[in-house]
C-alpha cells in the first residue's frame, strides 16, 4: 500500500467521526476505508463502488475515486487505476495528488511518457513539491534521460536539503554522465543522511565506471 494512499484513508475515517447522518454512499465509504486499512481490497472495492452509485454528501467524491483508485492499484488492476484516478483529476483538476496518483498508475503500467505528464502537471500547481521532483527525476532515470534526473533531483534538494533517497538516486544520475566526483559526493551525502540502500546503489554505480 502506498503510504500517501493510507494516510488519505486515515483521514478520511476521522474526517466523518463525529458526523451524525451519513448518506447510504457516504456509510458504505466508511466500511470501505476500513477495510482498505485492513488489506481486504477486493471488498474494500465493492463498498467504494457502491458509494460511487449512491452518491456522497460528507465525502469528497475526488477523495473517493483516489482510495478507490489505490486499491485497484494495490492488486495491480492498472487499467482500473488509470481510469479512477483519471475521474479524480476530472472532478478536482487542482488535486496534486489525484494527479501524482495517476502518473503512479501510469508509471507502474509501464506508460513512462504519460507518468511524466502527469507529474508534470502535479508540478504546475505545486512548483515547490520536493518529494514530486525527487520522484520525477526517478521516473527520468528510468527513461534513460539523466540530465534531466539531475535537473529534477537538484531542485528537489534545493526545496529539502535533506532528502537522502534523492541524493542517492542524484549520484546514480550523475555516474550515468560520467561525473565520478559528483557521484561520489552524493553517495556519501545520502549515507549520512541514513539512506538504508546505499550499498546497493554503490553496486549499480560501479557498473558505469
Amino acid at each position: 500500500m502506498r503510504t500517501s494512499a493510507k494516510l488519505l484513508a486515515i483521514l478520511l475515517v476521522f474526517s466523518v467521526l463525529t458526523a451524525c447522518s451519513l448518506s447510504r454512499g457516504d456509510r458504505h465509504v466508511k466500511k470501505g476505508l476500513k477495510l482498505y486499512l485492513d488489506g481486504e481490497y477486493e471488498q474494500a472495492v465493492s463498498e467504494f463502488e457502491k458509494a460511487v452509485e449512491s452518491g456522497v454528501k460528507k465525502y469528497s467524491l475526488t477523495d473517493l475515486y483516489e482510495v478507490l483508485g489505490s486499491c485497484y492499484l494495490d492488486m495491480d488492476r492498472y487499467d482500473e487505476a488509470i481510469d479512477t484516478f483519471t475521474k479524480a483529476t476530472e472532478t478536482d483538476g487542482g488535486s496534486v495528488s489525484a494527479w501524482v496518483s495517476l502518473g503512479i498508475a501510469y508509471r507502474q503500467h509501464g506508460d513512462l511518457d504519460k507518468a511524466e505528464e502527469c507529474y508534470a502537471r502535479a508540478l504546475e500547481i505545486d512548483p515547490e513539491y520536493a518529494e514530486l521532483r525527487s520522484s520525477l527525476g526517478t521516473l527520468y532515470i528510468v527513461k534513460n534521460e539523466p540530465e534531466n534526473a539531475i535537473r529534477e533531483f537538484e531542485k528537489a534538494l534545493e526545496l529539502d536539503p535533506d532528502l537522502a533517497v534523492t541524493y542517492g538516486n542524484a549520484a546514480l544520475a550523475y555516474a550515468m554522465t560520467g561525473n565520478w566526483d559528483k557521484a561520489d559526493e552524493y553517495l556519501m551525502r545520502s549515507e549520512e543522511l541514513g539512506y538504508r540502500n546505499a550499498d546497493e546503489l554503490r553496486e549499480m554505480i560501479e557498473t558505469y565506471r
